[in-house]
């Protein structure tokens, strides 16, 4: 007899049941620029490469300072065939409440990198005199963050897709 209690659920059936459906992420208006390149079946798989890649374009363009990162997320998933909706998703980890402590410290991961002879305090007086400086510091502060933090979590994410399917290979086996 098959017992309902052990029975595990791969990732992607999880997955499934809490991403948006195609429907959803056709109905953002930003995104009817890509028309039938939504179409494609590679943007909406749940194979562990397909998830790690799209978390991995998520969390890196949520680093970035800049305004439309949704766009940007799902050019890059279309054009990488990563998984759409987990891209999509990943982008709002940086929103209103995020922002300002997250371009702080990539600012201050900038300031490290280039240490500018005569470093800009953070404040609003002096953000438009010094503006390409902070710029500079800011964007490659982001991208050292990003990649840094892309990787982290595309990495965790594969590691914990093949537990999960070890362990449910494991108690498939064990429960015959």
């Amino acid at each position: 007899m098959y017992n309902l209690k052990k029975r595990v659920t791969l990732p992607r059936k999880k997955l499934k049941k809490i991403l948006p459906t195609h429907e959803k992420v056709k109905e953002q208006r930003y995104l009817k620029i890509f028309g039938k390149f939504l179409q494609k079946n590679e943007i909406w798989g749940l194979s562990r490469r397909k998830v790690s890649t799209g978390v991995f374009i998520g969390v890196f363009v949520a680093c970035l300072p800049m305004p439309f990162q949704m766009i940007l997320a799902c050019l890059l998933a279309i054009v990488l065939n990563a998984n759409l909706p987990i891209s999509f998703a990943l982008i709002f980890i940086s929103n209103p409440i995020t922002m300002p402590p997250l371009f702080y410290f990539e600012y201050q991961i900038g300031k490290l990198i280039f240490q500018p002879e005569n470093p800009v305090e953070f404040n609003f007086d002096s953000m438009y005199d010094n503006f390409e400086q902070i710029a500079l510091c800011l964007w490659s502060g982001a991208i050292v963050l990003g990649v840094i933090s892309a990787s982290i979590s595309m990495y965790l994410v594969s590691f914990i897709w093949i537990k999960s399917v070890r362990k449910n290979r494991k108690n498939k086996n064990s429960s015959k």
